[in-house]
């Protein structure tokens, strides 16, 4: 089971031209390079003013959106989900992860100071703190107002490795370019997390989600005594997993590159390169983990790039929607990346993907198309990624004051020429706009997350090497 980050949305409950400009470089990074064997490439390329407001958008999204009462106990988080669609929307944790980030970009592009940035990610941690934690993992959900499980303390909100791991990349980011408060808060709950525990034992693979208090209303098979169920066993988005788990502070709660190994890696095509491809053919989960590490230089054991195999899934996306435009309306060169977004069928959908896909793994084809899916491929594809930034911006009523909207669909729900528009935003979706855009351009969240030195300690003992591209 995959891409388990977007099925709690199901739940009924709930071309642009480059001109010449002086590129950006980020100042707090500008005399600080890393030694490692893992170091990041500098590659400094300038964003168009377009690229720069779909960017600024991503971030006004986070830093706007955001729980601003000092006697609330979820204070200081972001929480724009839904946001002008009068949805209840609990705090997503992962969420914070892609905040922290934001801030980052936000304190390094000027557009608010250091120490407003610093601050709010210490009030965040500070409340992070404050809510309950099991062996070190938070709950998926919360509740902005009890900052309890979500639903109203939910049995079927589940505790969440990805979750508290995307979480916790961010936080590093922000440790490596803060430090103080910062750094010690994150070191600290980053060492009580118990990855250990989080990992099956005989297959290696890391649990998917568990529950570890009640049992859920609808139970999984095969859950353990200690509410374990599911497993990451095949390629998705949660490599970062891996590492964070390999690279942990605390040798009691780490584990080895037997699980990293352990991952099934099938091997498909669509008219290209081979690539070892997820089963539901979403285009998040080859973009999530490159969000925060960069692959383009490294290799593991067994001589696998991940940011090849991303560049050929993003391929295989595209040439996906060229092929079907003649049936699905909307589909075309510069409308594809189809992935889980919110839905003109049932609300939310992870069922959104291109071929190729794993036995079992039905598309749901309705038209739909999230920007953010051909967006994020940005630094894999940039031509093909900037020419559908550049249409995606033509199209009637998509472009709302955070940006681009969640998605669209010529062919569900749309009236004539009027596509029907998602209006409202993700942070999850957004998120991977604002990362991918900025490391794109700077490489500023991969130089921070690349010297920090439980990632380089990951990558040592999951046998990477760097091996630059010729």
């Amino acid at each position: 089971m995959t891409a388990w980050l977007r099925v709690r949305l199901l739940t009924p409950v709930r071309s642009v031209a480059l001109f010449c400009f002086l590129p950006f470089v980020p100042s707090a990074l500008a005399e600080q390079e890393t030694h490692s064997s893992f170091e990041v490439q500098s590659t400094p390329r300038t964003l168009s003013p377009l690229m720069e407001r779909e960017l600024r958008g991503c971030f006004d999204f986070f830093w706007k959106e955001w729980n601003a009462d000092p006697q609330s106990p979820t204070y200081g988080m972001t929480n724009g989900d839904y946001v002008g669609m009068n949805k209840y929307s609990p705090i997503a944790i992962e969420e914070q992860g892609f905040y922290f980030a934001a801030i980052i970009i936000g304190v390094e592009r000027g557009w608010i100071t250091r120490e407003e940035g610093e601050k709010r990610i210490l009030i965040t941690l500070r409340s992070l703190a404050k809510l309950e934690r099991i062996r070190g993992f938070w709950y998926h959900f919360i509740d902005q107002d009890s900052g309890k499980r979500g639903w109203r303390d939910s049995k079927n909100v589940e505790l969440s490795n990805a979750s508290t791991g995307t979480m916790l990349l961010g936080a590093l980011a922000a440790s490596e370019y803060f430090g103080g408060e910062i750094e010690s808060r994150t070191q600290r709950m980053y060492a009580e997390m118990d990855w250990k525990w989080f990992t099956n034992p005989r297959t290696k693979h890391p649990y998917l989600a568990c529950y570890p208090k009640d049992l859920p209303s609808k139970v999984p098979p095969g859950i353990t005594e200690e509410g374990m169920f599911g497993g990451w066993s095949a390629y998705a988005e949660h490599i970062f997993l891996y590492l964070l788990a390999a690279g942990s502070p605390n040798p009691d709660y780490s584990t080895g590159a037997d699980s990293y190994y352990a991952m099934r890696t099938p091997k498909g095509s669509y008219k290209g390169e081979e690539f070892i491809f997820c089963g539901t053919g979403s285009a998040f989960t080859y973009q999530w983990t490159h969000a925060f590490i960069d692959f383009r230089n490294l290799r593991d054991k067994l001589g696998r790039n991940w940011f090849e195999n991303s560049r050929h899934a993003a391929l295989a996306a595209r040439r996906y929607a060229i092929d079907n435009a003649h049936r699905i309306k909307g589909l075309g060169p510069n409308s594809w990346g189809m992935s889980a977004c919110i839905s003109p069928t049932t609300g939310y959908s992870g069922q959104y993907g291109s071929h190729p896909i794993g036995h079992g793994h039905p598309l749901l084809e309705d038209g739909t198309v999230a920007p953010y899916g051909a967006l994020s491929f940005l630094p894999f594809t940039p031509k093909e990624s900037i020419d559908a930034l550049e249409y995606m911006y033509r199209i009637p009523g998509l472009v709302g004051k955070y940006g681009l909207y969640d998605a669209y669909s010529y062919q569900t729900k749309a009236k004539g020429d009027q596509p029907w528009i998602a209006e409202s935003y993700l942070g999850i979706d957004k998120g991977l706009v604002l990362l991918m855009f900025e490391n794109y351009s700077t490489q500023l969240i991969w130089k921070l997350l690349h010297q920090n030195n439980h990632i380089r300690k990951g990558f040592e003992v999951l046998l990477f090497e760097r091996k630059p591209d010729r």
